[in-house]
């Protein structure tokens, strides 16, 4: 009688065992495969540069998060030039926050124009921000035309 009590608790501590071990290797297949994270990218020179600033939007309505991939054209901070010379640009946001970049050996500079219509064909390429109703486009920004 004394050995079957013995065979039983052993059986049940090989079942608990059994079920540990199962456990363990199931719960390890479920963990997601990546970690969870953001999709945003905290690596624009804005900053690095002052962390009042403020981003702003484009004359179309584009604040530069995210709208194109790439982000070579983004616009981070906007504001009033108020100081300029051959090797920094000193900008004031309508805040009052002032920010002072490094302008590199060529800068892009680039001014935007109002278009119309005929600029958009087919293999052009353009960044749309949409507008209240999701199937509404309520500014588009040409980047190249074909």
């Amino acid at each position: 009688m004394k050995l079957r009590r013995e065979v039983k608790f052993f059986g049940w501590v090989a079942a608990a065992l059994v079920i540990a071990l199962a456990a363990f290797f199931v719960g390890g297949a479920l963990r997601p495969e990546a970690a969870p994270h953001y999709v945003f990218d905290v690596s624009a020179p804005a900053y690095e540069a002052n962390l009042g600033a403020i981003a702003a939007r484009s004359p179309g309505g584009f604040t530069g998060f995210g709208e194109l991939a790439g982000g070579d054209d983004r616009t981070v901070i906007g504001g009033r030039v108020v100081e300029v010379s051959s090797s920094l640009l000193t900008i004031e946001t309508q805040q009052g926050a002032r920010t002072t970049l490094r302008l590199g050996a060529n800068p892009k500079l680039t001014r935007l124009e109002a278009g119309s219509r005929q600029l958009l064909k087919p293999g052009a390429t353009v960044i749309v921000r949409r507008g209240d109703q999701q199937d509404e486009a309520a500014a588009v920004l040409v980047l190249s035309a074909p």
